[in-house]
């Protein structure tokens, strides 16, 4: 699988989510296109192969979106509780269920584009992520 790929995906999640909406969602959006622009420029990436992987941007960054208000809104029913005298442990666990299961499909989703990718680029796009990875994982460790 194409790794360094699937991060550029896995940062439209992230930046998306964390980063809110209005003009910092947009910033978020704008930085992620530029990212992957840049990626996909590195590979040499085909006109056919930019056009799939900004398709699986946009639908990342479209599916991160929701994830945002939801972990607001649980956070604030998490306060709640933690207010209120006796808090309720099956509603507590209810909503950190809710946000992990939230979490694991969108995760999940995004391993799926990247398997997808990883079909998409050829041996000598991948064989380039792969040193990239490499050196990635070296200068990590440091």
């Amino acid at each position: 699988m194409s790794k360094w790929m699937l991060m550029a995906v896995l940062a439209a999640g992230v930046g998306v989510t964390g980063c809110g909406g209005g003009a910092r969602g947009e910033r978020a959006e704008k930085m992620i296109a530029l990212r992957v622009e840049d990626a996909l420029d590195e590979l040499d990436a085909t006109q056919a192969q930019r056009e799939r992987v900004q398709a699986m941007t946009k639908d990342s960054v479209a599916t991160a979106k929701p994830l945002l208000e939801q972990a607001r809104t649980a956070r604030a029913a998490l306060v709640a509780e933690w207010r209120a005298e006796r808090p309720d442990a099956n509603r507590v666990h209810q909503l950190v269920d809710g946000q992990l299961d939230a979490l694991r499909g969108f995760t999940h989703s995004l391993v799926d584009k990247g398997l997808e990718l990883h079909q998409l680029l050829t041996s000598e796009q991948r064989a380039e992520v792969t040193a990239r990875l490499e050196r990635f994982e070296k200068h990590s460790k440091r």
